[in-house]
């Protein structure tokens, strides 16, 4: 399926769109790489582009708005182009990191990273072990076979429980935290709860500001907290209310919490014992049957609803 993509000059009045063509694109609050991180975008993510400075593109993505990436991150498309993008077929990939080969063989060339949750389109080619896809900019390139889905089966086969969610998130113990991670590769607090609950089927917002909105209330009590509830960490006004929010991390049972802190780890709630993390929580938040999960299946397009 071919995919017209414009040239890096291109720019009209009309709304102009471009999908994420790397496997983890940074997103920084200026167009400048000594400007800070503000949140990632995985290869696939429909962006709306809205002003360029140089070789930068300053886009809004699905959970954030007026950040800056390089043009090299992206596919620009024309309006055309992007519904039939969204409209394709795609595949997701599954495996925590793989990459994406020139041909169908562990020798090939490889063309670039390929990392869980990155989205491609499907292409016709087959080989044993192996399955062609196409990039968002139209390259023909390979992917190992046991390390991608069809992303409906994907979509629909999320089922997300307990038990599913501590063994995710614990997958992922040691993987170090960078301020503005929300791929794989780094995460902060809140991109590792956003991504943890995304892979198993429910759409959070970025932030944890916005996280401490979702779901429902649950008191701080052990007996009463089960494993995949958010813990907020930050401080609270002298009449009781939130003032502010400053981490987040993911109840896993017996007074535990998994999070990133420097990296993904499990922490004690509990005073006293040696691997405390020694903060008292603001807010717990049930997450588990109390989200709308309607608009999962969407969150790579949603920019272009």
């Amino acid at each position: 399926m071919a995919v017209l993509l414009l040239p890096l000059s291109a720019w009209s009045a009309e709304k102009q769109w471009a999908v994420v063509n790397i496997s983890s694109c940074f997103l920084r609050a200026a167009p400048d790489y000594e400007s800070s991180c503000e949140s990632q975008c995985l290869m696939g993510t429909v962006v709306e582009v809205t002003g360029s400075d140089r070789y930068w593109r300053k886009v809004n993505v699905p959970d954030y708005k007026g950040c800056w990436t390089n043009e090299l991150a992206l596919a620009l498309m024309d309006e055309a182009a992007k519904e039939a993008y969204v409209a394709a077929q795609k595949m997701i990939c599954t495996a925590r990191q793989s990459a994406l080969f020139s041909s169908a063989w562990e020798g090939a060339p490889i063309v670039c990273d390929f990392a869980m949750g990155d989205i491609v389109r499907c292409a016709p080619g087959r080989r044993p072990g192996w399955t062609q896809v196409l990039l968002p900019d139209g390259r023909e390139v390979w992917a190992r076979s046991s390390d991608v889905a069809p992303l409906e089966e994907w979509v629909s086969s999320r089922r997300p429980e307990e038990d599913t969610l501590v063994s995710f998130a614990e997958s992922f113990l040691g993987t170090p935290y960078m301020w503005g991670g929300c791929t794989p590769k780094y995460f902060d607090c809140s991109g590792f709860t956003k991504f943890v609950y995304l892979m198993n089927g429910i759409l959070l917002p970025r932030n944890a500001r916005e996280q401490i909105h979702c779901g429902i209330e649950i008191p701080f009590d052990f007996s009463q907290m089960r494993p995949g509830d958010l813990v907020f960490f930050g401080r609270k006004a002298s009449d009781g209310k939130i003032a502010s929010v400053t981490h987040v991390a993911m109840y896993i049972g017996d007074g535990r919490i998994i999070h990133s802190s420097q990296l993904v780890r499990v922490n004690s709630l509990r005073p006293g014992e040696a691997d405390s993390y020694g903060r008292t929580p603001i807010a717990v938040r049930r997450i588990l049957g109390h989200v709308d999960r309607s608009r999962f299946a969407s969150f790579y397009y949603i920019c272009a609803d």
